[in-house]
Parts: structure tokens; C-alpha cells; sequence
């Protein structure tokens, strides 16, 4: 059940972030790194809720706000790296990104496995919302959008 969860709310996830993140761009060269941000803290309080929950509804509810979460960023990744690796490293820096995930999943995996084996999931997996807390405070302060590489709707007349 979880799964499809957080399947279904990374859809309804994308179709929030995808639109707002276009409108909110047209006005603030920043509005697809503050709607990634907003999803990925919204990731934040379902974390806790996961690793510390009890309950049915507890967990169904911090997978469709982590679902919701998680679609809001991740439909923004690639055109925030638009804004930010000229056209001709584009390829290149998204295949790195996409590795740096393949790695962060597997050091995630490593330690909650051992969460597991020690007893320690719930905790260890609700303090994963530390690791994005990181994450959004370092989007925030470090990603800087270029206009030359920022569509807006003046190119459009």
C-alpha cells in the first residue's frame, strides 16, 4: 500500500510542482528552486512520521505527503539544471546528478539496513529529515539560476 502511495502522490506531486514552478518562474528567476524546495520540505515532516508512526493512518499519510513532496522536486531537477550547466554540459552534469542519486541511495540503504539489524530503523529513518533539511538549506543558499539560461516570457514576443 505504501508503494502505490507514494506512486499516486508523486504524480498529483508533479502536476502541482510542474505548473507552479513554470508560472512562478516567469516572475522570479529563483521560482524552480523555491518549488523544489517546498517539496523536498515537505518530505521533511513525512520522514519523521514514517520512522516514528504507529499507525495506518499515520503511515499512508506521511507516504502521500511524501509522494506529493518528492514529485515537486523531482519534476524540477532537470529544468533547474537548465537554469544553471550551459547547453553543450547539460548531458553530462545530469548524468552526474543522476549517479550522486544512485550513490546517496545506496549509502541510505546500507544504513538503515544496519538500523535494522541494531533495532534502530524507526529513529534512524525519521533523522533521514535532517539529511534534507541539509539539502534544502544548501539549494537555497548555493544554487544561483543564470538569466542568460532562464527562459522567460519575454523571449516569447
Amino acid at each position: 500500500m505504501a508503494t502505490i502511495s507514494i506512486a499516486i502522490a508523486s504524480f498529483v506531486g508533479v502536476l502541482i510542482g510542474g505548473p507552479l514552478s513554470d508560472r512562478w518562474v516567469q516572475k522570479n528567476i529563483r521560482g524552480r528552486i523555491y518549488t523544489s524546495t517546498i517539496g523536498l520540505t515537505l518530505t521533511i515532516p513525512s520522514l519523521v512520521l514514517m520512522g516514528l508512526g504507529h499507525t495506518y493512518l499515520a503511515l499512508i499519510s506521511a507516504a502521500l505527503l511524501f509522494g506529493i513532496g518528492y514529485g515537486m522536486f523531482d519534476t524540477n531537477n532537470m529544468p533547474i539544471l537548465c537554469q544553471i550547466i550551459p547547453q553543450k554540459y547539460r548531458a553530462t552534469a545530469y548524468g552526474i546528478m543522476n549517479m550522486m542519486g544512485v550513490f546517496a541511495g545506496y549509502a541510505v540503504t546500507l544504513m538503515l539496513g544496519s538500523s535494522t539489524d541494531a533495532g534502530n530503523l524507526g529513529s534512524d529513518f525519521s533523522k533521514l529529515a535532517i539529511v534534507v533539511l541539509v539539502a534544502v538549506v544548501l539549494m537555497l543558499v548555493f544554487i544561483k539560476p543564470k538569466p542568460e539560461l532562464t527562459y522567460t516570457q519575454e523571449e516569447e514576443k
